[in-house]
């Protein structure tokens, strides 16, 4: 690749000069498939599974230490009334935990919707225990409706319960069943277990647990419904459906649904069912509820430990990630807590029971299992520090080849036309990541024409690709047209075509890697110029200055 620093383009080229895309169906996130290990070859791996049956043998060696518990909150009504601004006012004190138990005032009873009797069908993945802790891909487990997945999971936790616990006081206890839980991981028990797991359900598919809002309801954040009433648990930020655009998330810009970022998804779980250590697209932070049902146990770590957690996971995992690199991104791998405190990574952990919020922030890393039975919905959303997180996801996700869900390039620049919405701090980070776009594209573009590359910055490309107030589907469409053939960015403020292709494009910063041919046969697209992005910037400082000294005159007042 060449150097230094971002790039960001796309796909468009038709012959010689391409100006348009064709529409093409967005494709949906999905987990990757991962292929089974195979047999060592060579003395170097036969060395290297030697050392990971040694790493896992002095693992299961170490003594337990106590795992301290998460942050627990509970928000007065007053306080839950804004859900985004309450959780930036407990960042200071639960971000380094990396997660946190909320519990509603009370008389909070949201009007869970999911219909446990319903007939439709979805599909499991199955998930068998023992081999999680070596990261294996998770198989196709049995199709079953909420009724009868409901009944598979209560016979499994009364078996389990009957089999294991007759005589003992401890029938029943989390405790032992955290237990069995990790021991089941480790293969410790001689048991090979399977649950099965309904996750990642489409609410638009499947229902959210939450009342839908009604077309007359006030935008959110502006109702002023009283808690406890249904038009309150329609329109209020603790409804999934609501928090990702509510007003403080700098996501709520994306108008378009995306599972899983902006649109929940619905979880339903058993005894054991797992959700393997990961953290969340982008590095959003996420909101999670459990509606109904047995707890959830949970496990968390700072984000500020990521870059530790990933080397002890590259550590334990040295033979699997030869295999299938971008192994994270499967969320198949399960870490017992003790290895990483062990490895000197603070975890925490937290139980959440029916009706319970659990935050994660950005770039924490979390798992945990349930306790029998549940059903549960979750959604990302951005806290006031999220910027600086998404940026570190996308140098990330450029290294190993992963597809952005959405454009953050485009985002930075929407988030421009609504600088008055945004904090003085949210806009200092935002002008930091305008100003790092800005170096690479002077950079690549001019070295790009310097050394042959032609300048079609004078044609006028499709309106699409440019920045606007908010990010549609149509808008979203068309940034997934134009990713880089490489590392998969989205190519959004320029894009290097050649003529070979009518297809393939990519960043300023992967030309190189997008063909055999020279330079001179490749050409240069620009969507928004030097200029403009210098513009864009200095309406940023601008805003900045204002709100400093808003801010001292208020200070002083």
């Amino acid at each position: 690749q060449l150097q230094p620093g971002n790039g960001g383009p796309g796909n468009m080229a038709s012959g010689k000069h391409p100006v348009e895309l064709s529409p093409q169906p967005r494709s949906k996130r999905q987990r990757k498939t991962v292929q089974p290990l195979g047999e060592p070859e060579d003395t170097e791996h036969l060395q290297e599974l030697h050392t990971a049956i040694e790493n896992s043998r002095l693992e299961n060696l170490n003594v337990d230490q106590p795992i301290p518990e998460a942050p627990v909150f509970h928000p007065t009504i007053e306080e839950f009334a804004d859900p985004i601004k309450y959780i930036n006012s407990i960042m200071p004190q639960a971000k380094g935990a990396g997660i946190c138990r909320i519990v509603p005032p009370q008389g909070w009873q949201n009007p869970t919707q999911v219909d446990l009797k319903a007939t439709k069908f979805f599909q499991t993945k199955l998930q068998r225990m023992s081999l999680m802790q070596e990261g294996r891909a998770m198989g196709e487990g049995q199709e079953y409706s909420a009724s009868t997945y409901k009944r598979m999971a209560d016979e499994f936790r009364t078996n389990w319960m009957d089999s294991h616990y007759q005589d003992s006081m401890e029938k029943g206890s989390r405790r032992a069943l955290e237990i069995d839980y990790w021991r089941l991981i480790k293969g410790a028990s001689g048991e090979d277990v399977q649950v099965e797991y309904g996750n990642d359900l489409s609410t638009e598919e499947y229902g959210s647990g939450f009342p839908l809002r009604h077309k007359t309801d006030p935008p959110p954040g502006e109702s002023t419904a009283p808690f406890g009433s249904d038009e309150y648990y329609r329109t209020c930020g603790w409804n999934l459906n609501n928090i990702s655009t509510w007003p403080g998330s700098q996501i709520r810009y994306l108008t378009h649904s995306i599972d899983g970022i902006n649109r929940p998804w619905l979880y339903l779980g058993m005894l054991f069912s797992s959700f393997c250590w990961h953290r969340e697209d982008i590095y959003l932070a996420s909101i999670n509820y459990n509606h109904v049902g047995a707890a959830k146990q949970w496990y968390g770590i700072p984000g500020v430990k990521a870059t530790k957690f990933n080397a002890v996971m590259e550590k334990l995992m040295k033979l699997r990630l030869k295999e299938v690199p971008d192994l994270e991104h499967h969320i198949t791998t399960q870490i017992d807590p003790q290895v990483l405190l062990n490895n000197k990574i603070p975890v925490v952990k937290t139980t959440q029971g029916a009706g319970h919020f659990i935050v994660t922030f950005p770039q924490a890393y979390h798992c945990g299992f349930s306790y029998g039975f549940n059903c549960g919905e979750a959604v990302n959303f951005a806290t006031t520090d999220w910027i600086d997180h998404g940026a570190s996801s996308v140098h990330a996700y450029r290294l190993k080849f992963k597809k952005e869900v959405f454009s953050f390039d485009r985002l930075m620049f929407t988030l421009t036309y609504h600088l008055e919405e945004l904090p003085v701090e949210v806009c200092v980070m935002l002008k930091r990541q305008l100003e790092n776009l800005l170096h690479d594209e002077e950079y690549f573009r001019n070295l790009l024409i310097e050394t042959g590359v032609q300048d079609l910055s004078s044609v006028t490309l499709p309106a699409e690709g440019r920045m606007s107030a908010q990010i549609d589907e149509r808008l979203a469409t068309y940034d997934d047209q134009r990713m880089c053939s490489t590392c998969q960015h989205t190519c959004f403020l320029s894009a290097v075509c050649c003529n070979c292709s009518e297809q393939a494009v990519s960043c300023p910063k992967c030309t190189d890697q997008l063909c055999g041919c020279p330079r001179t046969n490749k050409f240069l697209l620009e969507w928004h110029s030097i200029q403009e992005i210098k513009d864009t910037i200095t309406k940023v400082e601008d805003r900045i200055t204002t709100g400093e000294a808003q801010e001292a005159q208020e200070a002083q007042a």
